[in-house]
C-alpha cells in the first residue's frame, strides 16, 4: 500500500470515528509500533550491557584518578621530608663552619637569607597571633557587656521579688475592704446619706 493511499485511509477511519464518537483521539498512521521502538529483548540486553560497560569505566577512571591523586601526595610529602633533611643538614655543616670561623661568602649569604626568612616567618606568626588576641578580647568584651545586662535585669527582678515577699500580708493588700471602688461602704446607699445629713441640720 502506498503512502498516499494510506494517508486516505487514514484520513476516512479519522473522519468515521469523529462522526460517531465525538472526541475521540484520532489515528496516526505514521506512529510506530511501541514494540519496533524498544527491540528485542537481546537488543534490550546488549543496551543494558553497554551502559554497565560504561559505568565501570566510569568507576575505574575515578579510582585511578584518586590513586593518582594519593600517590603525588606521597611523592610530594617524601620531597618535603627529603628537603627538611637536606636543609638541615646543610646548616649543620654552617654551624661547624660558623664556629671554626671558616665561612665562605657564598656561605654567609646563604645564612643571612635563612635567618632573615625565619625572622619573616616569626614576625608573621606575631602578627597573626596578635588579630587572633584582637579578636578573642573583643568577643570576651561583647560577651561581658551582655551578661552584665543581663546580671543588672536579674538582680532587678530577685529584688523586686525579695521585697514583696519580705511584706506582711496586710500591706501588700493594698485595698480597703469595707469600700467598695466607688468609695462607698459596702451595703450603704446614696438615699441612707443623704437622709442622714437632713437629720443633722
Amino acid at each position: 500500500m502506498s503512502s498516499l493511499a494510506a494517508a486516505h485511509a487514514t484520513n476516512a477511519v479519522n473522519a468515521l470515528l469523529q462522526s460517531v464518537l465525538p472526541g475521540s483521539a484520532s489515528v496516526n498512521a505514521e506512529r510506530k509500533k511501541t514494540s519496533r521502538d524498544k527491540g528485542s529483548k537481546a537488543q534490550l540486553i546488549d543496551r543494558n550491557l553497554k551502559k554497565r560497560v560504561e559505568v565501570q569505566e566510569k568507576d575505574v577512571y575515578r579510582i585511578k584518578k584518586r590513586e593518582k591523586k594519593m600517590l603525588r601526595k606521597k611523592i610530594s610529602g617524601r620531597k618535603e621530608v627529603q628537603e627538611d633533611i637536606e636543609q638541615k643538614a646543610k646548616l649543620q655543616v654552617l654551624r661547624k663552619h660558623q664556629v671554626d670561623n671558616s665561612l665562605t661568602d657564598h656561605e654567609k649569604s646563604y645564612l643571612d637569607k635563612v635567618v632573615k626568612k625565619n625572622v619573616r616567618n616569626l614576625k608573621s606568626w606575631d602578627y597573626d597571633d596578635k588579630e587572633e588576641l584582637l579578636d578573642l578580647q573583643k568577643q570576651i568584651l561583647a560577651n561581658s557587656e551582655d551578661s552584665k545586662k543581663v546580671r543588672k535585669v536579674k538582680s532587678r527582678r530577685q529584688k523586686k521579688k525579695q521585697f514583696k515577699e519580705k511584706l506582711p500580708q496586710s500591706i501588700q493588700d493594698h485595698r480597703y475592704k469595707a469600700l467598695t471602688p466607688g468609695l462607698a461602704p459596702v451595703g450603704a446607699s446614696d438615699e441612707e446619706e443623704s437622709e442622714d445629713e437632713d437629720e443633722d441640720y
